[in-house]
């Protein structure tokens, strides 16, 4: 057995215990509420970027208790706070040492696999960047479509806080309640802030690590108004009203466009797919063919001049369909 054959099998061997891992603990703390409460409340921590070392070391601590040897065991690893938020907006419950570790293995395994099962000498390369790069663009769509659930339940959050702020509650209680009733993403987001409150931090730090955690426009605001009616004073209930109208003729509009630019926008991604679809098919059914375009100094300017129109092309049709709202 040759030295590639072993690397590829050992790259599959550790992606697929990676998985086997991640199913057991996805099952095991699954029927406890509160296991699943300690992961998330200490990946919140970490995705929120504002704590010093000895801070979050206690608060760790503290959680990690009463937990069993895999959550000590997991949490025992570095934290990266940037790929921590990105995996926390997008709803993954993994740390990013995880989150690397499997797709440096993936990229592995399918390099591997290309130079086994395949003639060609970039496909390997080409393969393994791909596999490299696929968890980081599913990441950032999952990211994407988490942001846009929060952006619908935030106007709903509002008149829920401006009634219980108006039945006399205070704004700490205010922000549990809507912890307590309000839906995943947005009610985890409001129960790390009271963690965080309960903590120690004062107000304005819990809603800056908020606004950390969830890059929203509208919870910029939202906090702004917090900050400013902490200061001066005023009706913050009837200023949350007016903020969750705004909010939500803004998502009515910005509804509209999206009807009015589906076309402009569908044609783009077609438009940019068709070259890279055509060539990967001419890539696997006619190499000698299409190996031109490298090994030939005519073929290297037109991939050069292609790619260059491609890319222009595409920012000519972004900033036709895009709207600034």
């Amino acid at each position: 057995m040759d030295l590639l054959r072993v690397l590829f099998l050992g790259a599959v061997f550790l992606f697929a215990t990676s998985l086997i891992g991640m199913l057991f603990l996805a099952v095991t703390e699954s029927r406890y509420a509160k296991k699943r409460t300690i992961r998330k409340r200490l990946l919140y921590m970490s995705a929120g970027g504002g704590y010093n070392k000895e801070t979050f070391s206690i608060y760790k601590r503290e959680l990690l208790k009463n937990a069993g040897f895999f959550e000590r065991l997991a949490y025992s690893f570095p934290r990266l706070a940037s790929l921590d938020r990105m995996l926390i907006r997008a709803g993954i419950a993994l740390n990013a040492s995880t989150f690397i570790f499997v797709s440096l293995a993936l990229a592995a395994m399918g390099a591997c696999a290309a130079q086994i099962y395949m003639n060609q000498p970039e496909a390997p390369i080409a393969i393994g960047l791909f596999l490299l790069v696929l968890p980081s663009l599913y990441l950032r769509h999952r990211q994407a479509r988490v942001l846009a659930q929060f952006q619908e339940q935030f106007p709903e959050a509002l008149d829920f806080l401006a009634r219980a702020l108006r039945s006399g509650h205070a704004l700490t209680g205010g922000f549990e309640m809507v912890a307590k009733e309000m839906d995943d993403p947005l009610k985890t987001e409001f129960a790390v802030t009271v963690d965080e409150i309960n903590l120690g931090l004062s107000f304005n730090e819990a809603l800056e690590h908020l606004c950390t955690r969830i890059p929203s426009r509208d919870l910029r605001f939202f906090a702004i108004t917090i900050q400013i009616q902490k200061e001066t004073g005023g009706n913050i209930a009837e200023i949350l009203d007016n903020i969750s109208t705004l909010i939500r003729e803004r998502v009515k509009f910005h509804r509209l466009v999206n009807t009015l630019t589906a076309e402009g926008r569908l044609s783009a991604i077609i438009l940019l797919l068709l070259p890279i679809t055509m060539g990967l098919y001419l890539y696997l059914t006619n190499y000698e063919y299409i190996s031109l375009l490298w090994s030939e100094q005519m073929g290297m300017i037109m991939i050069v001049a292609a790619s260059i129109g491609m890319i222009f092309g595409a920012l000519v049709m972004k900033k036709i369909v895009a709207v600034e709202l």
